[in-house]
């Protein structure tokens, strides 16, 4: 929704007004001290980083020559993996010596810079669907869908109220399928699936890559800490190698892609991605800690060579009139796809182990259930890397212009 009404409304003004929320939200949840009051902050932050991501997206995509696309959604892309390898580390430092509340009045901070800088350096608003009606039956009924599809998945355990909001998060979508359909001017242009199978394909393999990923972080998280003994701290440094190989592998990434082609540099971040998962399958309570580090950088590499050519398939596929649209697409098949995951997490967990703690005791029961969804998500990897074979054909027509970045017409 947010990349629709960035095109309506305007790019520039969408992100501003995101950043804006989120630097306001950010410095009220230092004050707060009630739960509910910082819960009902946290979902309007959320909706804020959602709105700037969105925009900030459209419009990088926007002022980049087609040639140079690759490039810049790689730092881009290095830019969040680095937040994502310093963030808890710095946010332990920030906490530790000043107080938790200096953390958000920290993040409010960086973000108003960040919205000075866009606001005094940024002039274009960047409107190319102004005047057409906002859908806000889409809105409502996909915002109602992702709030019951949370909802029950993470109360998978709870059998009396689970099933029931998983049913109503179905009967929603298909409420939101039927109306994005039929509308005259749709929160996302349905027809892109249809009839546009670059565009079908490359959104399928971020989703279901995403999907079969995400869970590892979780398992190896526990595992480290609950059965090879290791802290918090040095958990957490284990896992953050892999996000910093995506940091520096995003960049050199977009530039191959560039060069030699999208298509076939996110293929080969697949395949890595599966060798890495297939890697992960045979782990056990014996297992070297420096093969779990080989692992962690193979799968850093995978995601870091998939991720930004794939994005750029994705909105230049779609074309300039649902650049928008496309770029809330990308961050939609991301957050499903990882939800997916923790289902498949839950759900196992849920099998294997119970409602008990993971300890020593239960150790064997554990790991059965961690080897069983690694081996399933090495079947959805493949799936990914089907996906995204199919789609090769792209990278010849754009070689050749048959197929000029940002075509994308349905």
């Amino acid at each position: 929704s947010s990349g629709r009404l960035g095109d309506i409304w305007g790019r520039r003004r969408l992100f501003l007004a995101g950043l804006g929320l989120f630097a306001l939200c950010s410095a009220a949840l230092a004050e707060v001290r009630q739960f509910e009051m910082f819960l009902a902050l946290r979902f309007l932050q959320g909706i804020g980083a959602a709105l700037f991501n969105a925009g900030g997206l459209a419009i990088l995509m926007t002022l980049t020559p087609p040639h140079q696309r690759g490039a810049v959604l790689g730092v881009s892309a290095a830019a969040v993996y680095a937040g994502v390898s310093c963030g808890p580390a710095l946010a332990g430092v920030i906490t530790g010596t000043f107080g938790w509340p200096a953390l958000f009045r920290a993040t409010a901070l960086a973000a108003a810079c960040a919205w000075l800088l866009m606001r005094h350096n940024l002039r274009e608003v960047w409107r190319p669907n102004r005047g057409e009606p906002f859908d806000r039956a889409g809105c409502l009924s996909y915002g109602a869908f992702m709030l019951l599809l949370t909802a029950g998945a993470s109360s998978l355990q709870d059998a009396s109220w689970a099933p029931w909001a998983l049913t109503g998060a179905l009967c929603l979508f298909v409420l939101y399928v039927r109306l994005e359909w039929h509308a005259p001017y749709p929160l996302l242009e349905l027809r892109l699936f249809t009839r546009n199978r670059v565009f079908t394909l490359s959104a399928l393999a971020s989703f279901v890559n995403y999907a079969a990923g995400i869970g590892l972080g979780f398992y190896f998280s526990v595992y480290l800490q609950t059965l090879r003994g290791l802290s918090v701290n040095e958990a957490g440094f284990f896992l953050a190698g892999q996000a910093i190989v995506q940091m520096f592998t995003a960049p050199f990434a977009g530039r191959l892609a560039d060069r030699h082609g999208p298509g076939r540099i996110s293929t080969l971040g697949i395949f890595l991605c599966g060798a890495g998962i297939a890697s992960a399958s045979f782990v056990d309570m014996r297992t070297p800690l420096i093969l779990l580090v080989g692992i962690q950088l193979i799968l850093g590499l995978g995601f870091g060579l998939f991720a930004t050519p794939n994005t750029a398939i994705i909105l230049e596929s779609a074309g300039s009139r649902y650049l928008g649209q496309a770029a809330g697409l990308t961050g939609a098949v991301r957050t499903g796809g990882m939800l997916v995951s923790m289902i498949i997490v839950t759900l196992s967990l849920s099998i294997f182990v119970g409602h008990d703690t993971v300890s020593p005791a239960n150790a064997p029961a554990f790991m059965e259930s961690m080897r069983l969804d690694f081996l399933l998500f090495s079947g959805l990897n493949l799936f990914a890397l089907v996906c995204s074979l199919g789609r090769m054909s792209y990278d010849r027509e754009r070689a050749s212009e048959k197929m000029p970045p940002g075509d994308g017409t349905v």
